[in-house]
């Protein structure tokens, strides 16, 4: 009997007990059996390997769909509906290509390449599909083609250097659409935070003014945008209307970190290594504590993020917020690895799915991969890439479609782009 002969029953069995690379494979052992790689229930073969094969908090940094691991009520008919939407929306194959590719980071060949255009330093970056947004010292925003190296766009609205930037997902897109973004918040040394249209060209959308000092962070959520700022408060706002919902201030320290959790929950960091997280309403604070062993630093400089990024993980897994009081609750981390010579801390951070890149003064990036194994998690470092000589000041990571990319953005003005190539049976 030919194999594409065999009852479809029987191809179904044998394709649930392969391993990730021995079901790509079967795609080429003959079109009907590539046509059902197409169909519905393949995916949730995919899913089947993901959940096995990748640890919980990964598959929800990669889907950004954290209901699809959550205890549903099987008794309850709507949760399961939804449940099975969320699960239908996700294209599982490309979440496991995602992870499997993360894991050869700096070993794969690669490409390098940069983009000069800014004039001063390079102060945030980030991914979105194939383009590379930038801000810098000049006070301008720039969006690039990631493989060209073509500036798509260039924007000057700032008065004066652009510090941050954060994008919007938009709603019901895949984080492996070629555009998953919509909307871009930046905040500046001008005091102001701006909307934009990421993908079509044109004016603000909307300008909000309140803080008397630069805005060091901003991030966006929906509706929402929080922007952190030297004069010591966090503002949240409407960007439909521009419009301040909330305040905390009088915090008594610069705000170096923001970022939602949760949609509903704010997670920001002092310049004085005070973490606190609130409910968007700033009612009441849910937990405050101090990071052990960091130290103070400059105005200018950037917290110590590494231990944001383990930070993130135990939220999503161990933390319960409640009521808490004020404490000391986790150790920093040195870097290891080669570079490491005269390296006290990192000064900025990407995370992405796995991986999580911090960059330092040195020029060197460390890259780890999170394996869900948290007490001993960055005790041995992934690869460690020498991407300049110049200090880094902003990383971004991402797989944009192809393989896995990373980014940098230094005090030279340049933008550095590090990509990998995957042999073609894993490309596929």
């Amino acid at each position: 009997m030919n194999i594409s002969q065999l009852p479809l029953e029987l191809i179904d069995e044998i394709l649930k007990h392969l391993d990730s690379i021995s079901l790509v494979k079967s795609r080429e052992v003959c079109r009907s059996w590539r046509a059902l790689h197409f169909q519905r229930k393949y995916n949730l073969v995919w899913r089947c390997l993901c959940v096995r094969d990748i640890d919980r908090d990964i598959l929800i940094e990669i889907t950004g769909k954290r209901v699809i691991f959550g205890c549903e009520d099987p008794d309850s008919s709507n949760k399961s509906k939804k449940h099975a939407s969320l699960i239908d929306g996700v294209d599982w194959a490309a979440v496991y290509r995602e992870w499997f590719r993360s894991c050869h980071i700096g070993k794969w060949p690669s490409m390098a390449c940069e983009f000069n255009c800014h004039r001063g330093a390079v102060w945030d970056i980030k991914y979105s599909g194939d383009r590379l947004v930038s801000c810098g010292e000049d006070g301008t925003i720039r969006i690039w083609d990631s493989w060209t190296g073509h500036c798509i766009r260039s924007i000057t609205a700032h008065q004066r250097a652009v510090l941050s930037i954060s994008l919007r997902r938009a709603p019901g897109s895949s984080p492996h659409a070629d555009m998953p973004h919509d909307l871009m918040v930046s905040g500046s040394k001008d005091w102001s935070v701006k909307v934009w249209e990421l993908n079509i060209p044109g004016p603000a959308l909307v300008t909000m003014h309140g803080h008397v000092a630069c805005v060091n962070c901003v991030a966006v959520e929906s509706n929402l945008a929080a922007s952190a700022s030297d004069d010591g408060s966090i503002r949240v706002w409407d960007i439909t209307t521009g419009q301040c919902c909330h305040v905390l201030s009088n915090l008594g320290e610069w705000v170096k970190y923001v970022r939602f959790w949760m949609q509903e929950t704010l997670l920001f960091v002092t310049d004085n290594c005070k973490l606190v997280l609130c409910n968007t309403h700033m009612s009441r604070p849910l937990f405050a504590g101090h990071l052990v062993g960091c130290r103070s630093m400059k105005r200018k400089k950037k917290l110590h993020q590494m231990i944001i990024a383990l930070l993130n993980i135990m939220l999503m897994q161990h933390l319960v917020v409640e009521n808490q009081s004020d404490s000391s609750f986790i150790h920093n981390f040195s870097l290891i690895g080669e570079h490491t010579q005269n390296v006290q801390r990192g000064e900025c951070l990407a995370m992405r799915g796995a991986l999580v890149a911090i960059g330092t003064r040195s020029g060197a990036v460390f890259v780890y991969h999170l394996n869900g194994k948290w007490k001993d998690q960055f005790s041995k470092v992934h690869c460690v890439l020498r991407t300049s000589q110049s200090p880094v000041n902003a990383v971004a990571i991402a797989d944009d479609g192809e393989g896995p990319v990373l980014a940098t953005g230094g005090d030279d003005g340049i933008v550095k782009v590090l990509r990998w190539f995957p042999p073609s049976i894993q490309n596929g």
